[in-house]
C-alpha cells in the first residue's frame, strides 16, 4: 500500500508556484552579500567592451564570435554542428540530410540575435514584443516551427529527459494561466535602473527559464537575451559577450545552479555562478580579440606578399567575416572590383603559400570550396 500512495503523490506533480520579482525583498538574496565578484563582472565586461570600441577592426572579428556562440547555445541543448559547417552552409554547401535542421536551428539563432542586436541599435526597447519577435526567428523552418513560435505556450509541460513521464520531471514550469502575468512582472523588473546590471541579466535569465514561455526554444531565447538586455542596458555598446562557451563547458554546473532556485529558493548559487561567468569568459574573450587581432596584423603582410595585388586587404577582410568561402561567393557578398578569374587566382596564389586551403574540389556547377584556417582554428580552440 505504501509504495502505491508513494506513486499518486509522484504522479500529482503540480506545476511550480513560481514568485514574481523583485528579489530584493526577499531575505533569501542580500543584494550586496556578491561583493568584489559582482564588481569584477561589471569591470571585467567594460574591459571587454572597450577593447572592442578601440579596434579598427571589431566588426569583423563578432562576426565570427555570433557565429560560435549560435553554435554553442544550441549545443547545449543536443544540436550537434561544427563552426565550420555552420560557416559553410552560408556558402551554399549542402549538408548532410540528418544535420539540416541542426544547422538551421543555428542559422536561426544568428539571424534572431543579430535582428534583436540591429531593433535595440535603432531604439526599440527591451520588451515582450521584442521577444516574441525573436523567438518566431528562431523557430522558423526548423524543427519547432510547428508549436506556436512567437506565441505563449498554452499548455502545461514538464522538463526532463526526453519520453520522461510527469512524475519523472526535473521541473514542471507554472501553469499557462499564469504566463502573462509572470512575464509582465518579468519585463517590469527589467525596466528597473536601480540595480547592478549583471546581477539583474542573471535574474532575468533564470526567471525566464522557469517561467518557460514557449513551447520550444525556451533555453535559446534566455541565453540570446543576455546579450540584448546588456545592449538595451548600454553597458554593451559592442556585442561582445557570448557566453554560451561557458555555459557549455560547465553545462551542469549551469542546470543544477538554476534547479536549485526551484527546489530550494537558492538564488545565491545561480547568481554567483552567473558573475563568474561573465567574469572568465569576458577575460576569455579579451584574449582572443587579441589573438584575432595579432592574426589579422600578421596575415596583412602575408596576404599582401602572397597575392601581390590591391585585392590583398579586402580579401582579408572577407575571410575574417567568412573564413569558409567560395570565388562567387566572394564576388557577391563583397564589393570587391574584380573579374571571378582574377580573384580566384588570388585565392590559388593564397593557396600556394599555405593561407588557405581547399575543403573540396569544384565539379559542375558546385564551386571549389576554402578554409582560412587561421581564423577556423583559433575560433574553435
Amino acid at each position: 500500500m505504501l509504495n502505491v500512495t508513494s506513486q499518486r503523490f509522484q504522479m500529482i506533480r503540480k506545476p511550480f508556484n513560481l514568485r514574481k520579482l523583485p528579489l530584493d525583498q526577499r531575505e533569501t538574496l542580500p543584494w550586496g552579500d556578491f561583493g568584489s565578484l559582482s564588481f569584477s563582472s561589471l569591470l571585467s565586461l567594460s574591459n571587454l567592451d572597450g577593447m572592442m570600441l578601440a579596434s579598427a577592426k571589431a566588426d569583423l572579428f563578432w562576426i565570427s564570435w555570433l557565429m560560435k556562440e549560435a553554435q554553442l547555445s544550441n549545443e547545449i541543448e543536443g544540436t550537434v554542428t561544427t563552426f565550420e559547417e555552420v560557416m559553410g552552409e552560408n556558402v551554399g554547401i549542402v549538408a548532410p540530410l540528418e544535420r539540416r535542421d541542426d544547422i538551421q536551428e543555428v542559422l536561426n539563432y544568428h539571424e534572431a540575435m543579430n535582428y534583436g542586436l540591429e531593433e535595440i541599435k535603432n531604439g526599440r526597447p527591451f520588451s515582450v514584443s521584442l521577444i516574441k519577435s525573436l523567438h518566431a526567428l528562431l523557430l522558423r523552418g526548423a524543427r519547432g516551427e510547428r508549436k506556436t513560435p512567437g506565441a505563449w505556450r498554452t499548455v502545461q509541460v514538464h522538463i526532463g529527459k526526453p519520453g520522461s513521464s510527469l512524475d519523472q520531471a526535473s521541473y514542471v514550469p507554472p501553469d499557462p494561466l499564469f504566463i502573462e502575468e509572470l512575464i509582465e512582472n518579468w519585463e517590469l523588473f527589467a525596466r528597473r535602473e536601480d540595480l547592478h546590471p549583471i546581477i539583474q541579466t542573471a535574474v532575468l535569465h533564470a526567471q525566464f527559464e522557469m517561467i518557460h514561455p514557449f513551447l520550444d526554444g525556451n533555453g535559446r531565447m534566455g541565453r540570446l537575451l543576455i546579450t540584448l538586455f546588456l545592449a538595451s542596458k548600454k553597458i554593451l555598446h559592442t556585442p561582445c559577450l557570448y557566453i554560451s562557451a561557458y555555459l557549455q563547458r560547465h553545462r551542469g554546473a549551469y542546470y543544477a545552479s538554476l534547479a536549485k532556485i526551484s527546489k530550494n529558493n537558492d538564488w545565491n548559487t545561480w547568481i554567483s555562478f552567473f558573475l563568474r561567468a561573465v567574469v572568465e569568459h569576458s577575460k576569455a574573450n579579451a584574449s582572443l580579440l587579441m589573438k584575432m587581432t595579432d592574426l589579422y596584423e600578421i596575415s596583412k603582410t602575408q596576404f599582401a606578399e602572397a597575392t601581390n595585388s590591391s585585392l590583398a586587404m579586402e580579401l582579408l577582410d572577407y575571410l575574417f567575416a567568412q573564413p569558409i568561402f567560395t570565388v562567387p561567393n566572394l564576388i557577391n557578398q563583397t564589393k570587391v572590383k574584380a573579374s571571378k578569374a582574377t580573384l580566384l587566382l588570388a585565392v590559388q596564389k593564397l593557396e600556394k603559400a599555405g593561407l588557405v586551403t581547399k575543403i573540396s574540389e569544384g565539379r559542375g556547377r558546385r564551386p571549389t570550396v576554402w578554409k582560412f584556417g587561421a581564423l577556423v582554428d583559433l575560433i574553435q580552440d
